[in-house]
């Protein structure tokens, strides 16, 4: 191996070229500050984020794999950020690089002042603070200076910011790249592990191949396409983008088409099992208001009323205590239907009352007398009406989806010809692009950038809205949680106000004067989490929720 190869190795290539899409200063001691670099743009997002967020004690992460150690000729990403803010207005002691808290309990000190609102920027890498790093209470804005080499470093940075505990309901997350630069590089290489990755963990068996591009690979790839300077790559991203929306909606629309077609089969018999039985409640309901005088048989003659209670009772006292099986014994006619128990091994006995239809009602274990018969079967008796009123409108609904799945029953996919046309185009900007040999004989074809504008063309011309919803939530019965009426009963206690925003302003300032990291968080500042905690000590010392 010659020394060339030995010191231009592929890691040594992807090193520098990644040094040199952060400052070109990390490669060369004479190279210039460049006004437009990253680290510039980077100073001025976090000092604007840091003027607009005064109020409520905003805080900001920067994030760097580069640049942690100083070059030989003594230049460092992090001392240069450091340098710039406390040059654009941001008191130094507001702004800290993780690798300054050398111990855990330094770090955690660190964390706390974060959270506190006193240290206002936090500098560090992925690797100190990923996993472990709880500062987003206040955190307002999340800064990438470079990219990682793995999608999930990605979102272990992005987790950061976005997770329960953050008092604020809009943040930033920027993610820096140098137009032409390695960055492109390397977030070609993040959208290839994650639309891996995507394949494996969703399972999808629709296809052997692992080729579909999910949400967080496109964006990935549209950060590549900005960073390679080439608006035709930017467009071919975006083209995957409404391709991949496009899937979304035909696939929905096959699932839909599916269903369709196994409820134009099936409903038709749930309608019929309906009507029938709204007919035979119809005329239960009849039977049993045209006899509602008659007298009660048992055992085939007729009881009077006051004996009833009484020959029900003997009657009962026949019946076996123990069944192995279900077993249907008849006792009598009621209001001209026959009724009697179902006896069950294992479980209490049913009251049965049968005529075109039947309708059964329970025991309860404790009370199976005569007197608990008799109640049960006048329930039974009078409830024809609601259960019918109960029937109609499962009637009403089944007969109205029927009509709509047989309306939509071999419709075809509306934006099938746009899928189409897109994907020829998608597919000729991507042969473009990759720069294919010409077949010979045959006629150069379009270029890249008249591909681009045919594709934005037809996209402007074709408006795809997303399937709409078909199914509401359903509107749960439970009682209200203790955690939403705390939640309800604290947020009306201490609704924020003026006066309260001025003292979370005041403790601010008042924290980076004195470089303390005390608790006194006035009530409108405290999080959901300590106000649940003062909440349940309130109800320990006496008062309870309403």
């Amino acid at each position: 191996m010659s020394r060339f190869a030995r010191e231009d190795n592929a890691l040594a290539i992807t090193t520098d070229g990644r040094k040199l899409a952060t400052d070109a200063r990390m490669l060369s001691a004479t190279a210039p500050d460049f006004p437009d670099s990253k680290i510039n743009r980077l100073v001025d997002n976090v000092v604007d984020t840091w003027r607009t967020s005064t109020e409520k004690c905003g805080t900001q992460m920067i994030f760097a794999d580069m640049g942690v150690n100083q070059t030989a000729w003594g230049y460092s990403p992090y001392e240069e950020i450091i340098e710039k803010l406390v040059a654009k207005g941001i008191p130094r002691d507001q702004i800290a690089a993780i690798g300054d808290a050398e111990s855990d309990a330094k770090k955690q000190a660190l964390f706390e002042k974060v959270r506190q609102g006193s240290v206002r920027v936090l500098i560090g890498s992925t690797q100190k603070m990923g996993t472990g790093t709880n500062v987003q209470k206040r955190l307002i804005a999340l800064h990438q200076l470079d990219a990682p080499w793995k999608p999930a470093e990605v979102e272990r940075r992005d987790g950061r910011i976005l997770r329960q505990g953050n008092e604020n309901k809009e943040v930033a997350i920027y993610r820096y790249v140098t137009e032409g630069s390695f960055d492109a590089y390397m977030w070609q290489a993040l959208e290839t592990k994650a639309r891996f990755i995507s394949q494996v963990m969703t399972g999808d068996n629709a296809t052997r191949r692992a080729e579909d591009i999910g949400s967080q690979e496109l964006s990935y790839a549209e950060v590549k396409a900005i960073a390679s300077g080439n608006p035709a790559i930017l467009t071919l991203a975006e083209a995957d983008a409404e391709l991949q929306r496009l899937s979304l909606l035909k696939k929905n629309h096959l699932d839909e088409q599916f269903v369709a077609r196994r409820s134009a089969r099936d409903l038709p018999a749930t309608i019929a099992s309906l009507s029938d039985r709204l007919s035979k409640l119809s005329e239960d309901d009849a039977t049993a208001k045209a006899h509602a005088n008659d007298p009660i048989a048992i055992a085939g003659r007729n009881v009077r009323h006051q004996d009833v209670s009484d020959v029900l009772a003997g009657k009962l006292e026949t019946m076996p205590r123990g069944v192995r099986e279900t077993t249907r014994i008849q006792i009598g006619i009621y209001r001209g239907l026959r009724f009697g128990l179902i006896l069950h091994s294992q479980f209490a006995p049913e009251v049965y009352l049968e005529g075109a239809t039947t309708r059964t009602a329970t025991l309860s274990r404790d009370h199976q007398g005569p007197r608990a018969v008799l109640n049960a079967l006048e329930r039974l008796a009078t409830g024809y009406g609601p259960e019918s009123d109960r029937v109609q409108p499962d009637l009403s609904i089944a007969e109205s989806q029927l009509r709509d799945y047989q309306a939509r029953l071999g419709k075809p996919f509306s934006h099938d010809a746009y899928q189409s046309d897109l994907i020829g185009l998608r597919d000729q900007l991507k042969a473009g692009l990759s720069g294919a040999v010409q077949e010979p004989g045959k006629e150069e074809g379009p270029s890249a950038s008249e591909i681009a504008k045919r594709i934005n063309a037809l996209k402007a011309a074709n408006n795809v809205e997303a399937a709409p919803q078909r199914t509401r939530q359903r509107q749960s019965s439970v009682e209200e949680p203790i955690t939403a009426r705390i939640r309800r009963r604290t947020e009306s206690s201490y609704s924020p106000d003026p006066q309260s925003q001025s003292e979370v302003a005041s403790e601010c300032e008042d924290s980076r004067s004195h470089g303390t990291t005390r608790d006194s968080s006035p009530k409108g500042s405290k999080t959901f989490l300590e106000r649940v905690i003062l909440e349940r000590q309130r109800k320990d010392d006496g008062p309870t929720l309403p």
